[in-house]
């Protein structure tokens, strides 16, 4: 199951990254978006690159189908990787992985944020699949779609944060 989004910014791409990259950013974001029990437990920064590691508790944002209960719970935890390299003055590209706890399904994607210093725009590319017998197609369309809905909350309360 493949997404692919396009997140806009009316603001410069430092100003957005630098919001990617902070941790009080990621603390409120999460905060707003209903996680629990937030750490960071990586966050590193230099010219070229960078990594945020967040692990939350989250909450499915659509109802779980009662053949996926045994494996999706009401509080899920989850571990986001995300490893930032630099391509140049006006881009930076990402592969991120996301694992939920218990959960037999794998989440992977990369980003492009692309801007000058006044705008940028966001591309999201996000992969989930789960090789489940006879399950694996409804675990992945419904982790695909609570992802979705997920990942436009995040982009409108970063939007706000900015």
């Amino acid at each position: 199951m493949e997404l692919e989004l396009r997140h806009s910014y009316d603001a410069g791409l430092d100003r957005v990254l630098g919001a990617f990259f902070d941790e009080a950013h990621i603390q409120e974001k999460n905060q707003r978006l209903g996680s629990r029990n937030v750490r960071i437990p990586e966050l590193t920064r230099d010219d070229l690159s960078a990594k945020v590691v967040v692990e939350r508790e989250v909450m499915a944002s659509n109802e779980v189908p009662g053949i996926l209960a045994s494996f999706h719970k009401e509080w899920n935890r989850v571990r986001q990787e995300e490893h930032w390299f630099r391509k140049d003055d006006g881009e930076w590209h990402c592969e991120f992985r996301v694992k939920i706890e218990g959960v037999p399904a794998k989440i992977k994607g990369n980003m492009r944020l692309q801007g000058t210093d006044q705008a940028c725009i966001n591309y999201v590319t996000l992969n989930v699949w789960c090789e489940v017998p006879l399950l694996g197609k409804k675990i992945a369309r419904f982790l695909a779609d609570d992802s979705h809905t997920k990942i436009e909350k995040e982009y409108r309360i970063t939007r706000q944060l900015l």
